[in-house]
């Protein structure tokens, strides 16, 4: 299907309005009336309604706009890589959680880059239930998650395992031996997104489960700032605070009582791309 045909029905679906879509694509109105009109023979139904301002989907429109979505993601993925194989002999395409890219996939795609310079390399940082439907369309080769999944169409390895740790700035008065569950309940907590069953059922067992963050950050990094100005606690990565402990600026408190389940991640390979060049000489460079 024509890629400015999918580009017009998806701006417009989101502008609901003719002519912000034509300046948006910088296009005369006309020209979105024609594509809009054209692709809608295409599919043989209507996709919108028409009203003197702005226009609406119909129920037709709804249900093609997460296709021609996910169309316009192959055919952009498509060219991508086409394009990089003028230059490069391959590309490789991983995705992975922020939190683990930080610790540990930053340097490995380092490593990596360093010996197989004949290939390009595309980073996505994404949640892992992103990346996980990103590994379903065919969009990635490689994925680093937190779910551990069982799908016909990839390799599930598990990647590491990292312990959950309390931090804090040493500003911050703690007795030194460590601080009973009781006490844990009274302490500002900041959010870290660490949102796994496992950790929100152990969180949960001692916390409410309308617990109320007086800051929450859907990335863990950026809770460091708020941490090291003394502005509360935080369940963190041990990798991820480990060169702020090292240098002092943060803390960890010690848990007397209960402890928190370590954090899990999986290294998921999609099986139509594993023997690319760009998949092998990553396995053969980090085989265990």
């Amino acid at each position: 299907m024509d890629y400015e045909l999918l580009k017009t029905f998806i701006c417009l679906a989101n502008f609901k309005n003719f002519t912000k879509t034509a300046e948006q694509l910088h296009v005369v109105q006309s020209t979105i009336t024609s594509r809009i009109k054209h692709l809608e023979d295409n599919v043989g139904k209507p996709l919108f309604i028409r009203t003197n301002k702005n226009v609406v989907l119909t129920t037709a429109g709804e249900n093609f706009l997460p296709y021609a979505k996910q169309l316009l993601k192959i055919h952009e993925a498509a060219i991508s890589r086409l394009n990089a194989l003028e230059t490069f002999k391959d590309t490789l395409n991983i995705g992975v959680v922020h939190s683990i890219y930080d610790c540990h996939v930053q340097d490995m795609v380092c490593k990596y880059m360093q010996i197989n310079k004949h290939i390009s390399v595309k980073i996505t940082i994404e949640h892992s239930e992103t990346l996980l439907q990103m590994l379903h369309d065919n969009e990635l080769d490689i994925a680093f998650t937190y779910f551990n999944t069982k799908s016909p169409k990839f390799i599930c390895e598990p990647f590491y395992s990292d312990k959950i740790i309390l931090v804090t700035s040493p500003q911050n008065a703690i007795n030194a031996s460590g601080i009973t569950d009781n006490q844990l309940k009274t302490l500002p907590l900041l959010s870290s997104a660490i949102l796994t069953d496992q950790f929100q059922e152990w969180f949960h067992s001692i916390f409410p489960k309308n617990y109320a963050y007086p800051l929450d950050i859907n990335i863990s990094s950026g809770i460091i700032t708020f941490l090291k100005e003394g502005i509360g606690f935080s369940f963190m990565l041990e990798h991820t605070v480990k060169k702020y402990l090292k240098e002092g600026s943060l803390v960890q408190v010690n848990l007397l009582e209960s402890t928190p389940p370590n954090m899990d991640s999986y290294i998921l390979v999609n099986k139509q791309r594993i023997n690319s060049p760009a998949v092998s000489q990553w396995i053969n460079y980090f085989k265990p």
